[in-house]
């Protein structure tokens, strides 16, 4: 992100005077292709306006691809057809495209928005850590997809990861098929380069990949500590077995402990390395959660509290699918599932530094959102005190922020983006949208 974005100037200002709100949206993403960055001039479809139109076709709400061509696409780009727009999807060449596109605008904003925002910075024992959620996630399949050997559609199926710290999201790859269903999530993890599981983390900076139970793969874990720097977070499971059991010491003088009830040292049969098993209690519900983590050094409640926020990436995939209607493949081909999987990453990366433009920029933040977040944290608060439990309001506020954007947002963005609507035009329009609901 540059510093115009974060930090405006008098200049800048005069300049979003005269700006397109759709200039201002694509900043980031006409940067990422600025420069050194190579492209093509293809007859109709470039390559910027390849890209432009995958990020479009996530924003709007299109039932399918004709749908999408005929209101969005054909009437601002002349030549665009369905033949050549949907040999685009099949391009291997523009899957390249797409992948070093979301890479450079990762290297490009990815440190301004975690220099500015930084979630995580509420733990100060996390500092110098890159930690990530991942998880998969399915989608209807496309209208031309085949049936499988049981005479069956199989959803398409695609890992993402998303940065804790800024909400960033990274596309991983597709869950491939079987001949009778659809690959484990941990076969098409074990086959990415360990490099992509770093999450771009430089020399010497260790890695917290925080995953549901899917992950649990006690010697592929083992391996990835001991060869790249990568620990594992996820939930314990009822049927873990362990042979020994070794109580650890828990340092409740710090804050970030406040909900830890036990920290644990386990050990498997025929399992290399150590584990550690740790129990915290929801503070409003009483509930017990139990985190499986294989970092030694860390304070448990530093393992906790990210393994309560990979709730995060479910609430980044309700927002593609219940606010973008991103439900179904827009082809059958394999390379433009990939394609779309990548434009869902930078439609999603596109609207959170867009948002944090609008906070720092304009003081503009969609503040019923965070009122409705606030009232039902009022109500954790009162229902931990009525039972006597202690509820670490600080912390939890320190650790908020909005994975999704309102539906109402949505829709302002839908009617003005891709139309020449001035900036300063359409965020007095955005404005009273962002106090209360209509």
């Amino acid at each position: 992100m540059s510093d115009s974005y974060l930090n405006i100037s008098d200049s800048h200002a005069d300049q979003a005077t005269h700006m397109l709100l759709s200039d201002a949206f694509l900043e980031p993403l006409h940067q990422a292709m600025g420069g050194s960055f190579t492209t093509r001039n293809c007859p109709v479809i470039d390559d910027h306006d390849f890209a432009v139109l995958c990020v479009q076709r996530v924003l709007q709400s299109s039932k399918s691809g004709r749908d999408f061509l005929q209101c969005h696409g054909m009437p601002y780009l002349p030549g665009l057809n369905r033949p050549n727009y949907f040999k685009s999807l099949g391009s291997n060449r523009r899957l390249d495209l797409m992948i070093r596109l979301a890479a450079a605008m990762r290297d490009q904003h990815l440190p301004g928005l975690r220099a500015h925002d930084d979630t995580l910075s509420a733990i100060p024992e996390l500092n110098g850590w890159e930690v990530w959620a991942g998880d998969g996630h399915g989608i209807a399949h496309a209208t031309h997809d085949p049936r499988n050997a049981k005479d069956a559609y199989l959803a398409v199926h695609a890992i993402y990861k998303l940065d804790l710290r800024t909400n960033w999201v990274d596309f991983v790859d597709l869950v491939p098929p079987t001949e009778r269903g659809r690959e484990h999530e941990l076969k098409t993890l074990k086959r990415q380069d360990k490099e992509q599981l770093r999450c771009g983390a430089g020399k010497g900076r260790q890695v917290l990949m925080v995953y549901d139970r899917a992950i649990v793969d006690f010697l592929f874990a083992y391996n990835l500590k001991q060869s790249k720097g990568i620990y594992i977070v996820t939930e314990w499971k009822s049927n873990f077995a362990p042979l020994s059991v070794i109580p650890r010491e828990i340092d409740h003088s710090n804050p970030v402990n406040v909900l830890v009830k036990s920290d644990e040292t386990v050990f498997f049969n025929n399992i290399p390395g150590q584990w550690r098993k740790i129990t915290a209690i929801c503070p409003d519900s009483g509930q017990p959660h139990v985190t499986l983590a294989n970092e030694m050094t860390l304070p448990p409640g530093a393992l906790n509290q990210p393994r309560r926020l990979r709730w995060n990436i479910e609430k980044a995939y309700d927002q593609q699918e219940q606010k973008l209607d991103e439900r179904k493949a827009w082809t059958a081909n394999e390379t433009g599932k990939r394609i779309q999987a990548l434009a869902i990453s930078l439609a999603h990366n596109l609207l959170r530094l867009f948002t944090a433009r609008l906070k720092h920029e304009e003081n503009l933040e969609d503040t019923k959102v965070i009122k409705a977040w606030l009232k039902d944290l009022t109500k954790r608060v009162e229902a931990a005190r009525e039972a006597g439990r202690t509820f670490p309001e600080e912390l939890y506020q320190a650790l908020y922020r909005p994975t999704e954007v309102s539906l109402q947002f949505i829709r302002w963005l839908r009617s003005t983006l891709f139309r020449p609507t001035c900036y300063r035009a359409a965020l007095e329009i955005l404005r009273p949208l962002m106090l209360k609901y209509l």
